[in-house]
């Protein structure tokens, strides 16, 4: 069995991108998975950066079985023995998840038994990307709506695809996705680096809640957790 772990960066990675491709691509080398960094739009030109993370379902990828394609602040902890390929599970669903899709599903552009992956985790088959590969029509213009920033990008194109083939709700364990502020990092797979700070789940950059991603990193660093 073949597989490829990819990240997408649009220009020169910065510090914490750099840190997380050299993560990721010894963790790839770790289970026997080849690694890529997938830079510029080459999924669609006009859409945003994070909507370039669909290019995981081009038929480029189909010499592989499996393809995870990870955002470049995403980690594997030190306590992380296990090779995510040989899990089931196409992606992860939390909290967030259910609200925004319930949300999509208000706008009538999915039905509640769409599939909503959280958009920094994606593990897709040869089979899952081309189903979903298959329901893309030669008019692109219905991804336009996706095209602004934190308005669902590329997870609101792949939960659409995924609704169009019919792809069952396929989730692997929050564990391998956990935000860096939520309780629980030191036992976690993979961890995805965010702005708010650890225990502050619902803070803000005015209140002190929030800082630069690096220093949540290093934290992370310090504690041995990375």
């Amino acid at each position: 069995m073949t597989n490829i772990i990819i990240q997408h960066y649009n220009g020169t990675p910065d510090e914490l991108a750099k840190l997380s491709i050299d993560n990721i691509t010894a963790y790839a080398h770790k289970i026997g998975a080849d690694y890529k960094l997938v830079t510029g739009r080459p999924f669609r030109e006009h859409l945003s950066d994070p909507c370039q993370k669909a290019y995981l379902i081009d038929e480029v990828w189909d010499e592989y079985d499996n393809v995870l394609m990870l955002d470049p602040d995403m980690f594997v902890t030190k306590s992380c023995n296990e090779n995510v390929f040989d899990l089931p599970g196409c992606g992860t669903h939390g909290p967030t998840q259910v609200r925004l899709k319930e949300r999509l599903h208000h706008m009538g552009r999915i039905a509640p038994q769409a599939p909503y992956w959280a958009g920094s985790f994606y593990k897709f088959s040869r089979e899952t990307r081309q189903q979903l590969r298959a329901e893309l029509p030669a008019d692109d213009t219905w991804m336009n709506i996706y095209n602004k920033p934190y308005f669902y990008e590329d997870e609101g194109i792949l939960s659409e695809l995924a609704w169009k083939a019919r792809h069952p709700q396929w989730y692997i364990g929050l564990e391998w996705n956990l935000c860096s502020f939520l309780p629980g990092v030191a036992e976690a797979s993979m961890i995805h680096i965010r702005t708010k700070k650890p225990g502050h789940p619902n803070g803000s950059w005015e209140d002190g809640g929030k800082q630069d991603k690096i220093l949540n990193y290093q934290q992370l660093v310090d504690e041995g957790v990375l």
